[in-house]
């Protein structure tokens, strides 16, 4: 899941909160760069500033109409090819290693080529949503969608590690603005149905997966790899396109410097209380603490993404991971609903993520680790089964992240948390290879434990830390 910000401001005029705008000149408002409002003025009277109570702000209709859900739906058209191409992307490598590079490379060094792809895409969210915030998403997004279908074009005409890895960075760094602004703008246009509108879009990531697993099966099956990339860029342009169609930034809410307006005078004086936000945040146990957990999720979430193929080859299965990386999406589909209505209708956040991290430790220590690697029914019932829970900690851990701090915030903390995530992305697939190499798929599942069982610890101490260090079984949190 990528950080998301939002527009936050004085709760004094009901209107104006409500729509997540600020037109006074408190001190909220100039935070957000945005100018008292005038009243009219004429040449021979100067422009007048009218309290708070002479206007009323205008107010946005959120969560109603056809506007909102065409935005979701473009967004969920840019998650598609970004994070569901890169929950296949494990594909890749498996052909390079048998077609392209060899033996010329190991399988630990060609995963650095995948991992560098969704290390960028995380790491660079942060910039990318300040750059949002400031301009918009016109020119961020067309420019972006452009260098990263260029990045795939290129790629089709790549034969050498050197060259693949300098497309695929290429690609990573221009994936992240797009898919920031996918989940960005959608806070923009609902409030109430916000969850279910975000949820919407998460599920592109799952249905891409599926997707590009079928359509690289048939690619690599029916075409060179030249005319393979180009045909797979030709789909990401289509969604892309769609993409950059149907997005739409609310220009009503004015936070960020969204009409492209040069900084204010008083820029120097936010500084101290950014800086004051990140030095509490930095010193807070509950940011370490979830960012302990969500760094061991992410960790299994990208070896799911990328070893499944590499896995299969390990025990005897390779002629499966196509079904494989289908089953494991399809289960995150399941991942990515359920838990999250079980969180907003019963259970909490926190709750719901620590019975997940539970649910997915079971599945590797009873089911995976005992007949993933003997029987392939086994196998797919593990797939489905961990899809379903690391497809949870996504959509889950934004939730928890979000609870720890005042929704003004939300965006610092999810970026940082995120920035520090990326890590995980980076080394999850080499790690991967070198565990198959040298201990076998035995070794990699108790990888996987081990990392869960970190999570959930972190996560528990979350908890605990949260309840003023008490532990309240029945709470709701």
């Amino acid at each position: 899941m990528l950080p998301r910000t939002r527009a936050t401001g004085a709760t004094t005029a009901a209107a104006a909160a409500g729509a997540g705008l600020i037109t006074d000149d408190s001190p909220a408002s100039q935070a957000n760069n945005i100018k008292p409002v005038k009243a009219p003025t004429t040449d021979e009277a100067p422009a007048v500033e009218l309290p708070r109570t002479s206007i009323s702000p205008p107010v946005i209709a959120l969560d109603t109409g056809l506007k909102p859900w065409k935005v979701v739906t473009g967004s969920f058209c840019i998650i598609l090819p970004t994070y569901g191409l890169l929950s296949s992307i494990g594909l890749f490598q498996t052909y390079w290693k048998s077609h392209v590079l060899g033996s010329s490379f190991t399988e630990s060094e060609i995963s650095w080529i995948i991992s560098m792809f969704g290390f960028l895409v995380c790491f660079f969210a942060a910039p990318s949503g300040i750059l949002f915030d400031r301009y918009g998403h016109e020119w961020l997004l067309g420019i972006s969608t452009a260098v990263y279908v260029g990045a795939f074009f290129g790629l089709s005409f790549c034969s050498t590690y050197g060259q693949f890895m300098v497309c695929l960075v290429v690609a990573g760094v221009s994936a992240a603005p797009p898919a920031t602004v996918a989940f960005a703008v959608v806070s923009q246009w609902f409030k109430v149905k916000e969850g279910i509108a975000t949820g919407c879009v998460t599920l592109g990531a799952a249905v891409g997966g599926i997707l590009f697993s079928m359509v690289l099966q048939i690619l690599f099956d029916k075409l060179p790899w030249k005319w393979a990339i180009i045909a797979l860029s030709g789909i990401i342009l289509g969604f892309m396109t769609l993409g950059n169609v149907l997005v739409e930034t609310n220009m009503s809410l004015h936070g960020g410097r969204r009409d492209h307006s040069p900084p204010s005078s008083n820029h120097e004086e936010e500084k101290p209380n950014e800086e004051l936000i990140i030095s509490v945040m930095l010193k807070s146990m509950r940011f370490w603490f979830v960012s302990i957990s969500i760094f061991a999720y992410e960790l299994v979430l990208f070896i799911q993404w990328g070893s499944i193929p590499t896995y299969a080859a390990h025990t005897d299965f390779a002629d499966k991971q196509f079904y494989l990386m289908m089953s494991y999406n399809i289960g995150a589909i399941l991942g990515r609903t359920l838990p999250p209505w079980l969180s907003d209708r019963f259970l909490g956040p926190l709750n719901t993520i620590i019975l997940m991290n539970m649910f997915t430790l079971l599945v590797v220590l009873g089911v995976w680790l005992p007949f993933g690697a003997s029987t392939v029914q086994g196998l797919f019932v593990a797939i489905v089964l961990m899809g379903i829970g690391t497809g949870s900690f996504v959509p889950l851990g934004v939730s928890c992240v979000s609870a720890m701090c005042e929704p003004r915030d939300t965006g610092t903390w999810l970026g940082s948390v995120y920035t520090i995530v990326s890590f995980a992305t980076l080394i999850g697939n080499p790690a991967t290879g070198a565990i198959l190499a040298a201990y076998g798929s035995t070794g990699l599942l108790v990888f996987l434990a081990i990392a869960l069982l970190v999570g959930l610890m972190s996560i528990t101490a979350l908890r605990w830390v949260s309840q003023g260090k008490r532990m309240l079984l029945r709470d709701k949190i």
